[in-house]
Protein backbone atom coordinates (compact mmCIF):
# COMPACT_ATOMS: atom_id res chain seq x y z
CA UNK A 1 0.00 0.00 0.00
CA UNK A 2 2.85 2.38 0.88
CA UNK A 3 4.64 1.83 -2.43
CA UNK A 4 1.41 2.10 -4.41
CA UNK A 5 0.54 5.40 -2.73
CA UNK A 6 4.04 6.81 -3.25
CA UNK A 7 4.05 5.68 -6.87
CA UNK A 8 0.67 7.31 -7.43
CA UNK A 9 1.91 10.52 -5.79
CA UNK A 10 5.02 10.54 -7.99
CA UNK A 11 2.90 10.14 -11.12
CA UNK A 12 0.57 12.94 -9.99
CA UNK A 13 3.55 15.20 -9.26
CA UNK A 14 5.08 14.49 -12.68
CA UNK A 15 1.75 15.29 -14.33
CA UNK A 16 1.49 18.48 -12.26
CA UNK A 17 5.02 19.49 -13.33
CA UNK A 18 4.18 18.88 -17.01
CA UNK A 19 0.98 20.88 -16.75
CA UNK A 20 2.82 23.64 -14.90
CA UNK A 21 5.51 23.71 -17.60
CA UNK A 22 2.92 23.96 -20.37
CA UNK A 23 0.99 26.64 -18.50
CA UNK A 24 4.23 28.57 -17.82
CA UNK A 25 5.25 28.29 -21.47
CA UNK A 26 1.89 29.68 -22.54
CA UNK A 27 2.01 32.55 -20.07
CA UNK A 28 5.62 33.35 -20.99
CA UNK A 29 4.69 33.35 -24.67
CA UNK A 30 1.85 35.79 -24.10
CA UNK A 31 4.04 38.07 -21.99
CA UNK A 32 7.02 38.05 -24.38
CA UNK A 33 4.80 38.51 -27.45
CA UNK A 34 3.37 41.62 -25.83
CA UNK A 35 6.90 42.83 -25.05
CA UNK A 36 7.96 42.28 -28.67
CA UNK A 37 5.13 44.53 -29.84
CA UNK A 38 6.01 47.16 -27.27
CA UNK A 39 9.70 47.08 -28.15
CA UNK A 40 8.91 47.43 -31.85
CA UNK A 41 6.62 50.41 -31.26
CA UNK A 42 9.26 52.11 -29.06
CA UNK A 43 11.81 51.51 -31.82
CA UNK A 44 9.48 53.09 -34.39
CA UNK A 45 8.88 56.15 -32.24
CA UNK A 46 12.60 56.68 -31.61
CA UNK A 47 14.25 56.11 -34.97
CA UNK A 48 11.61 56.39 -37.71
CA UNK A 49 11.95 60.17 -38.17
CA UNK A 50 15.77 60.37 -37.73
CA UNK A 51 16.15 57.67 -40.37
CA UNK A 52 14.30 59.87 -42.85
CA UNK A 53 17.40 62.09 -43.02
CA UNK A 54 19.56 59.09 -43.95
CA UNK A 55 17.46 58.08 -46.93
CA UNK A 56 19.19 60.73 -49.03
CA UNK A 57 22.57 59.25 -48.18
CA UNK A 58 22.14 55.49 -48.42
CA UNK A 59 25.10 53.44 -47.35
CA UNK A 60 26.04 50.72 -44.91
CA UNK A 61 23.41 49.97 -42.24
CA UNK A 62 23.94 51.30 -38.77
CA UNK A 63 24.87 48.53 -36.27
CA UNK A 64 24.21 49.02 -32.58
CA UNK A 65 26.65 47.11 -30.40
CA UNK A 66 25.41 45.23 -27.34
CA UNK A 67 27.06 43.64 -24.31
CA UNK A 68 29.46 40.77 -24.99
CA UNK A 69 31.19 38.60 -22.46
CA UNK A 70 30.96 35.45 -20.38
CA UNK A 71 28.31 35.09 -17.67
CA UNK A 72 26.94 32.08 -15.82
CA UNK A 73 24.20 31.55 -13.27
CA UNK A 74 20.76 33.03 -12.89
CA UNK A 75 19.15 36.29 -11.81
CA UNK A 76 21.61 39.00 -10.78
CA UNK A 77 24.55 36.95 -12.02
CA UNK A 78 23.49 37.80 -15.59
CA UNK A 79 22.96 41.56 -15.02
CA UNK A 80 25.79 44.15 -15.27
CA UNK A 81 26.16 47.93 -15.13
CA UNK A 82 26.70 48.12 -18.89
CA UNK A 83 24.30 45.46 -20.11
CA UNK A 84 22.82 42.00 -19.73
CA UNK A 85 24.03 38.57 -20.80
CA UNK A 86 20.77 37.91 -22.64
CA UNK A 87 21.31 40.84 -25.08
CA UNK A 88 22.58 38.40 -27.72
CA UNK A 89 19.24 36.61 -27.50
CA UNK A 90 17.39 39.80 -28.48
CA UNK A 91 17.57 41.41 -31.92
CA UNK A 92 16.00 44.13 -34.05
CA UNK A 93 16.19 45.38 -37.65
CA UNK A 94 14.90 48.35 -39.66
CA UNK A 95 14.29 48.07 -43.42
CA UNK A 96 13.21 50.78 -45.83
CA UNK A 97 10.42 50.47 -48.38
CA UNK A 98 12.92 49.25 -50.98
CA UNK A 99 13.89 46.44 -48.56
CA UNK A 100 17.31 47.90 -47.78
CA UNK A 101 18.69 47.32 -44.29
CA UNK A 102 19.04 50.63 -42.46
CA UNK A 103 19.60 49.66 -38.82
CA UNK A 104 20.21 46.46 -36.86
CA UNK A 105 21.54 45.16 -33.56
CA UNK A 106 24.79 43.25 -33.70
CA UNK A 107 22.85 40.10 -32.62
CA UNK A 108 20.69 40.28 -35.78
CA UNK A 109 21.72 38.86 -39.15
CA UNK A 110 22.04 40.94 -42.33
CA UNK A 111 19.06 39.23 -43.91
CA UNK A 112 15.51 39.84 -42.65
CA UNK A 113 14.70 38.23 -39.35
CA UNK A 114 11.29 37.30 -40.77
CA UNK A 115 9.15 37.90 -43.82
CA UNK A 116 8.51 41.60 -44.31
CA UNK A 117 4.84 41.57 -43.51
CA UNK A 118 3.05 42.75 -40.41
CA UNK A 119 2.56 40.18 -37.64
CA UNK A 120 4.27 37.37 -35.74
CA UNK A 121 6.43 34.62 -37.22
CA UNK A 122 8.53 31.74 -35.85
CA UNK A 123 11.81 31.43 -37.76
CA UNK A 124 15.13 29.59 -37.59
CA UNK A 125 18.24 31.74 -37.97
CA UNK A 126 21.66 30.10 -37.99
CA UNK A 127 20.23 27.03 -36.27
CA UNK A 128 18.53 29.00 -33.48
CA UNK A 129 14.76 29.38 -33.05
CA UNK A 130 13.43 32.95 -32.90
CA UNK A 131 10.07 34.57 -32.36
CA UNK A 132 9.79 37.74 -34.50
CA UNK A 133 7.30 40.60 -34.81
CA UNK A 134 7.16 42.92 -37.84
CA UNK A 135 5.51 46.36 -37.97
CA UNK A 136 5.41 48.90 -40.83
CA UNK A 137 5.64 52.59 -39.95
CA UNK A 138 3.65 55.36 -41.68
CA UNK A 139 6.82 56.22 -43.64
CA UNK A 140 6.84 52.74 -45.17
CA UNK A 141 9.78 51.36 -43.19
CA UNK A 142 9.69 47.85 -41.71
CA UNK A 143 10.62 47.42 -38.06
CA UNK A 144 11.36 43.93 -36.74
CA UNK A 145 11.99 42.78 -33.16
CA UNK A 146 12.87 39.16 -32.27
CA UNK A 147 14.00 37.05 -29.35
CA UNK A 148 15.28 33.52 -28.93
CA UNK A 149 12.55 31.04 -27.92
CA UNK A 150 14.81 29.33 -25.38
CA UNK A 151 14.21 32.35 -23.11
CA UNK A 152 10.55 31.38 -22.94
CA UNK A 153 11.35 27.70 -22.40
CA UNK A 154 13.78 28.58 -19.64
CA UNK A 155 11.16 30.71 -17.90
CA UNK A 156 8.52 27.97 -18.20
CA UNK A 157 11.04 25.43 -16.86
CA UNK A 158 11.80 27.68 -13.90
CA UNK A 159 8.07 27.99 -13.15
CA UNK A 160 7.53 24.22 -13.40
CA UNK A 161 10.65 23.51 -11.35
CA UNK A 162 9.58 25.98 -8.69
CA UNK A 163 6.24 24.20 -8.51
CA UNK A 164 7.53 20.62 -8.61
CA UNK A 165 10.72 20.87 -6.56
CA UNK A 166 8.99 21.53 -3.20
CA UNK A 167 6.68 18.58 -3.88
CA UNK A 168 9.60 16.27 -4.67
CA UNK A 169 11.49 17.44 -1.60
CA UNK A 170 8.40 16.76 0.52
CA UNK A 171 7.98 13.21 -0.89
CA UNK A 172 10.06 11.56 1.90
CA UNK A 173 7.96 13.40 4.50
CA UNK A 174 4.77 12.33 2.69
CA UNK A 175 6.07 8.74 2.67
CA UNK A 176 6.65 8.90 6.42
CA UNK A 177 3.16 10.31 7.06
CA UNK A 178 1.55 7.72 4.78
CA UNK A 179 3.48 4.88 6.43
CA UNK A 180 2.44 6.07 9.89
CA UNK A 181 -1.20 6.50 8.80
CA UNK A 182 -1.35 3.07 7.18
CA UNK A 183 0.28 1.43 10.18
CA UNK A 184 -2.17 3.14 12.51
CA UNK A 185 -5.19 2.24 10.38
CA UNK A 186 -4.17 -1.42 9.98
CA UNK A 187 -3.19 -1.98 13.60
CA UNK A 188 -6.57 -3.47 14.41
CA UNK A 189 -6.40 -5.65 11.28
CA UNK A 190 -3.06 -7.05 12.42
CA UNK A 191 -4.62 -7.74 15.81
CA UNK A 192 -7.52 -9.60 14.18
CA UNK A 193 -5.12 -11.51 11.89
CA UNK A 194 -3.08 -12.57 14.91
CA UNK A 195 -6.25 -13.56 16.77
CA UNK A 196 -7.43 -15.71 13.86
CA UNK A 197 -3.97 -17.27 13.40
CA UNK A 198 -3.70 -18.22 17.08
CA UNK A 199 -7.29 -19.41 17.48
CA UNK A 200 -8.01 -23.06 18.24
CA UNK A 201 -10.12 -24.78 15.52
CA UNK A 202 -12.72 -25.69 18.13
CA UNK A 203 -13.13 -22.07 19.27
CA UNK A 204 -15.59 -20.39 16.93
CA UNK A 205 -16.59 -17.39 19.05
CA UNK A 206 -17.01 -14.18 17.02
CA UNK A 207 -14.10 -11.77 16.59
CA UNK A 208 -14.06 -8.59 18.63
CA UNK A 209 -14.94 -5.74 16.22
CA UNK A 210 -13.75 -3.03 18.64
CA UNK A 211 -11.45 -0.40 17.09
CA UNK A 212 -11.83 -1.94 13.64
CA UNK A 213 -11.80 0.79 10.94
CA UNK A 214 -15.03 1.32 9.07
CA UNK A 215 -13.48 0.03 5.82
CA UNK A 216 -12.82 -3.38 7.42
CA UNK A 217 -16.03 -3.65 9.45
CA UNK A 218 -17.80 -5.51 6.63
CA UNK A 219 -14.97 -8.07 6.46
CA UNK A 220 -15.08 -8.69 10.21
CA UNK A 221 -18.88 -9.01 10.14
CA UNK A 222 -18.63 -11.51 7.27
CA UNK A 223 -16.02 -13.57 9.16
CA UNK A 224 -18.19 -13.54 12.29
CA UNK A 225 -21.16 -14.68 10.22
CA UNK A 226 -19.07 -17.51 8.77
CA UNK A 227 -17.88 -18.53 12.24
CA UNK A 228 -21.47 -18.56 13.48
CA UNK A 229 -22.60 -20.78 10.60
CA UNK A 230 -19.62 -23.08 11.10
CA UNK A 231 -20.41 -23.34 14.79
CA UNK A 232 -24.00 -24.34 14.02
CA UNK A 233 -22.88 -26.84 11.38
CA UNK A 234 -20.27 -28.42 13.63
CA UNK A 235 -22.74 -28.64 16.51
CA UNK A 236 -25.22 -30.34 14.20
CA UNK A 237 -22.54 -32.76 12.99
CA UNK A 238 -21.46 -33.58 16.54
CA UNK A 239 -25.06 -34.22 17.53
CA UNK A 240 -25.58 -36.35 14.44
CA UNK A 241 -22.48 -38.46 15.10
CA UNK A 242 -23.39 -38.93 18.76
CA UNK A 243 -26.97 -39.94 17.92
CA UNK A 244 -25.83 -42.25 15.12
CA UNK A 245 -23.29 -43.94 17.38
CA UNK A 246 -25.95 -44.42 20.05
CA UNK A 247 -28.49 -45.84 17.61
CA UNK A 248 -26.01 -48.17 15.91
CA UNK A 249 -24.77 -49.61 19.20
CA UNK A 250 -27.92 -51.67 19.87
CA UNK A 251 -28.36 -53.32 16.43
CA UNK A 252 -24.64 -54.06 16.19
CA UNK A 253 -24.75 -55.68 19.63
CA UNK A 254 -27.74 -57.73 18.44
CA UNK A 255 -25.73 -58.79 15.37
CA UNK A 256 -22.92 -60.00 17.59
CA UNK A 257 -25.33 -61.94 19.80
CA UNK A 258 -27.08 -63.63 16.85
CA UNK A 259 -23.73 -64.43 15.20
CA UNK A 260 -22.47 -65.92 18.46
CA UNK A 261 -25.69 -67.94 18.87
CA UNK A 262 -25.36 -69.29 15.32
CA UNK A 263 -21.78 -70.28 15.99
CA UNK A 264 -22.63 -72.13 19.22
CA UNK A 265 -25.94 -73.66 18.10
CA UNK A 266 -26.52 -77.22 19.37
CA UNK A 267 -28.46 -78.37 16.33
CA UNK A 268 -29.60 -77.29 12.89
CA UNK A 269 -32.90 -75.92 14.17
CA UNK A 270 -31.19 -73.49 16.57
CA UNK A 271 -28.66 -72.55 13.90
CA UNK A 272 -31.40 -71.78 11.35
CA UNK A 273 -33.27 -69.63 13.87
CA UNK A 274 -30.12 -67.72 14.77
CA UNK A 275 -29.28 -67.19 11.11
CA UNK A 276 -32.77 -65.85 10.40
CA UNK A 277 -32.46 -63.40 13.29
CA UNK A 278 -28.97 -62.50 12.08
CA UNK A 279 -30.29 -61.76 8.56
CA UNK A 280 -33.11 -59.62 9.98
CA UNK A 281 -30.62 -57.70 12.11
CA UNK A 282 -28.41 -57.10 9.07
CA UNK A 283 -31.42 -55.68 7.20
CA UNK A 284 -32.24 -53.37 10.12
CA UNK A 285 -28.65 -52.13 10.29
CA UNK A 286 -28.58 -51.67 6.52
CA UNK A 287 -31.77 -49.59 6.58
CA UNK A 288 -30.56 -47.57 9.56
CA UNK A 289 -27.26 -46.74 7.83
CA UNK A 290 -29.10 -45.82 4.62
CA UNK A 291 -31.40 -43.49 6.55
CA UNK A 292 -28.49 -41.93 8.41
CA UNK A 293 -26.81 -41.19 5.08
CA UNK A 294 -30.09 -39.80 3.74
CA UNK A 295 -30.47 -37.55 6.77
CA UNK A 296 -26.89 -36.31 6.37
CA UNK A 297 -27.56 -35.48 2.73
CA UNK A 298 -30.85 -33.77 3.55
CA UNK A 299 -29.08 -31.56 6.07
CA UNK A 300 -26.21 -30.79 3.71
CA UNK A 301 -28.60 -29.64 0.97
CA UNK A 302 -29.48 -26.76 3.25
CA UNK A 303 -26.01 -25.39 2.53
CA UNK A 304 -25.47 -26.49 -1.09
CA UNK A 305 -28.76 -26.95 -2.93
CA UNK A 306 -28.66 -27.94 -6.61
CA UNK A 307 -31.97 -26.50 -7.77
CA UNK A 308 -33.66 -27.50 -11.01
CA UNK A 309 -37.14 -27.32 -12.51
CA UNK A 310 -38.95 -30.57 -11.61
CA UNK A 311 -42.36 -32.14 -12.11
CA UNK A 312 -43.39 -33.17 -8.61
CA UNK A 313 -45.94 -35.69 -9.98
CA UNK A 314 -43.34 -37.44 -12.16
CA UNK A 315 -40.85 -37.51 -9.30
CA UNK A 316 -43.47 -38.99 -6.95
CA UNK A 317 -44.37 -41.63 -9.54
CA UNK A 318 -40.73 -42.73 -9.82
CA UNK A 319 -40.30 -43.06 -6.05
CA UNK A 320 -43.64 -44.90 -5.66
CA UNK A 321 -42.55 -47.44 -8.28
CA UNK A 322 -39.39 -48.08 -6.25
CA UNK A 323 -41.52 -48.68 -3.12
CA UNK A 324 -44.05 -51.07 -4.76
CA UNK A 325 -42.25 -54.25 -3.58
CA UNK A 326 -42.75 -53.15 0.04
CA UNK A 327 -46.43 -52.36 -0.61
CA UNK A 328 -46.99 -55.67 -2.41
CA UNK A 329 -45.32 -57.60 0.40
CA UNK A 330 -47.83 -56.11 2.84
CA UNK A 331 -50.79 -56.48 0.44
CA UNK A 332 -51.46 -52.76 0.65
CA UNK A 333 -53.63 -50.90 -1.88
CA UNK A 334 -52.23 -47.80 -3.57
CA UNK A 335 -54.41 -44.94 -4.78
CA UNK A 336 -52.76 -42.27 -6.96
CA UNK A 337 -53.98 -38.85 -8.05
CA UNK A 338 -50.86 -37.22 -9.47
CA UNK A 339 -51.57 -33.94 -11.21
CA UNK A 340 -48.58 -32.32 -12.99
CA UNK A 341 -47.12 -29.52 -10.90
CA UNK A 342 -43.80 -27.73 -11.39
CA UNK A 343 -41.42 -26.94 -8.51
CA UNK A 344 -37.82 -25.75 -8.17
CA UNK A 345 -35.66 -27.96 -6.01
CA UNK A 346 -33.03 -30.64 -5.58
CA UNK A 347 -34.14 -33.83 -7.31
CA UNK A 348 -32.39 -36.22 -4.91
CA UNK A 349 -33.61 -34.38 -1.79
CA UNK A 350 -37.23 -34.26 -2.98
CA UNK A 351 -36.95 -37.93 -3.91
CA UNK A 352 -35.93 -38.67 -0.32
CA UNK A 353 -38.98 -36.76 0.87
CA UNK A 354 -41.46 -38.76 -1.24
CA UNK A 355 -39.75 -42.10 -0.54
CA UNK A 356 -39.75 -41.65 3.22
CA UNK A 357 -43.37 -40.52 3.33
CA UNK A 358 -44.54 -43.54 1.30
CA UNK A 359 -42.36 -46.03 3.20
CA UNK A 360 -43.44 -44.59 6.56
CA UNK A 361 -47.08 -45.00 5.57
CA UNK A 362 -46.44 -48.57 4.36
CA UNK A 363 -44.54 -49.63 7.48
CA UNK A 364 -46.92 -48.12 10.04
CA UNK A 365 -50.19 -49.04 8.35
CA UNK A 366 -51.42 -52.61 8.78
CA UNK A 367 -51.36 -55.26 6.04
CA UNK A 368 -54.06 -54.63 3.43
CA UNK A 369 -54.32 -50.93 4.31
CA UNK A 370 -55.03 -48.23 1.73
CA UNK A 371 -52.34 -45.63 0.95
CA UNK A 372 -53.24 -42.59 -1.16
CA UNK A 373 -50.75 -40.19 -2.76
CA UNK A 374 -51.85 -36.93 -4.36
CA UNK A 375 -50.14 -33.95 -6.00
CA UNK A 376 -51.90 -30.73 -7.03
CA UNK A 377 -51.43 -27.01 -7.39
CA UNK A 378 -53.36 -24.21 -5.73
CA UNK A 379 -52.45 -20.63 -6.62
CA UNK A 380 -48.66 -20.33 -6.53
CA UNK A 381 -48.24 -23.32 -4.19
CA UNK A 382 -47.52 -26.97 -4.98
CA UNK A 383 -48.89 -29.71 -2.68
CA UNK A 384 -48.02 -33.35 -1.97
CA UNK A 385 -50.20 -35.44 0.34
CA UNK A 386 -49.73 -39.01 1.59
CA UNK A 387 -52.64 -40.57 3.53
CA UNK A 388 -53.19 -44.04 4.96
CA UNK A 389 -55.87 -46.07 6.71
CA UNK A 390 -53.60 -46.95 9.62
CA UNK A 391 -53.87 -46.03 13.30
CA UNK A 392 -52.61 -42.45 12.83
CA UNK A 393 -50.62 -40.40 15.36
CA UNK A 394 -52.11 -38.79 18.50
CA UNK A 395 -52.16 -35.01 18.39
CA UNK A 396 -49.79 -34.64 21.34
CA UNK A 397 -47.07 -36.61 19.51
CA UNK A 398 -47.30 -35.00 16.08
CA UNK A 399 -44.45 -32.59 16.76
CA UNK A 400 -42.26 -35.15 18.51
CA UNK A 401 -42.23 -37.56 15.54
CA UNK A 402 -40.05 -35.08 13.59
CA UNK A 403 -37.24 -35.50 16.15
CA UNK A 404 -34.38 -37.79 15.27
CA UNK A 405 -34.64 -41.38 16.49
CA UNK A 406 -38.00 -40.77 18.13
CA UNK A 407 -40.22 -43.86 18.24
CA UNK A 408 -43.74 -44.00 19.58
CA UNK A 409 -44.09 -46.26 22.61
CA UNK A 410 -46.33 -49.23 22.06
CA UNK A 411 -46.43 -48.85 18.26
CA UNK A 412 -44.87 -52.33 17.80
CA UNK A 413 -43.31 -51.20 14.52
CA UNK A 414 -39.64 -51.54 13.66
CA UNK A 415 -37.93 -48.38 12.58
CA UNK A 416 -35.07 -46.01 13.28
CA UNK A 417 -37.15 -42.87 13.88
CA UNK A 418 -35.40 -41.02 11.07
CA UNK A 419 -37.98 -40.97 8.26
CA UNK A 420 -39.91 -37.86 9.27
CA UNK A 421 -36.71 -36.15 10.46
CA UNK A 422 -35.39 -36.51 6.89
CA UNK A 423 -38.66 -35.20 5.47
CA UNK A 424 -38.60 -32.14 7.72
CA UNK A 425 -35.02 -31.26 6.74
CA UNK A 426 -35.90 -31.43 3.02
CA UNK A 427 -39.03 -29.30 3.53
CA UNK A 428 -37.07 -26.63 5.43
CA UNK A 429 -34.35 -26.42 2.78
CA UNK A 430 -37.04 -25.92 0.10
CA UNK A 431 -38.81 -23.13 2.02
CA UNK A 432 -41.91 -25.29 2.47
CA UNK A 433 -44.17 -26.41 5.30
CA UNK A 434 -45.37 -29.82 6.49
CA UNK A 435 -48.52 -30.65 8.46
CA UNK A 436 -49.75 -33.84 10.13
CA UNK A 437 -53.49 -34.35 10.59
CA UNK A 438 -56.10 -37.14 10.67
CA UNK A 439 -57.11 -38.36 7.24
CA UNK A 440 -60.72 -37.41 6.57
CA UNK A 441 -60.99 -39.98 3.76
CA UNK A 442 -59.08 -43.00 5.11
CA UNK A 443 -59.20 -42.43 8.87
CA UNK A 444 -55.44 -42.78 9.44
CA UNK A 445 -52.70 -40.18 9.15
CA UNK A 446 -52.55 -37.47 6.46
CA UNK A 447 -49.18 -35.83 5.77
CA UNK A 448 -49.44 -32.66 3.67
CA UNK A 449 -46.35 -30.88 2.22
CA UNK A 450 -46.60 -27.38 0.76
CA UNK A 451 -43.80 -26.11 -1.55
CA UNK A 452 -43.33 -22.95 -3.66
CA UNK A 453 -44.65 -23.72 -7.15
CA UNK A 454 -43.58 -22.58 -10.62
CA UNK A 455 -45.72 -21.28 -13.45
Amino acid sequence: MLWLLLGALAVVMAAAGLLSYRAGLQEAGEMFDARLVQSTRVLVSLVDEPLSELNAYPGEPIVLRGWHGEAHGVGEALAFDDGHAYENKLAFQVWDAQRRLLLRSDSAPVRPLATLRAGYEDVVVDGAHWRAFTLQSPNGRWFQSAERTDIREELAGDIAGGTLLPLLLSLPLIALVVWWSVALATRSLRRISHEIGQRDPERLAPLDPADVPQEARGLVDAINGLLHRLDIALARERTFVADAAHELRTPISALKVHADNARHARDDEERDASQQQLAASVLRVERLVAQLLSLSRAESTGRVLERARLDLAALAGTEIDAARPLLDARSQVLRLDLQPVQVSGDEVALGLLVRNLVENAARHAPAGAIIAVRTWKSGEKAFLAVEDSGPGIPEEERERVFDRFYRRLGSHHEGSGLGLAIVKEVVITHAGTIRLAPSSQLGGLAVSVELPGLA
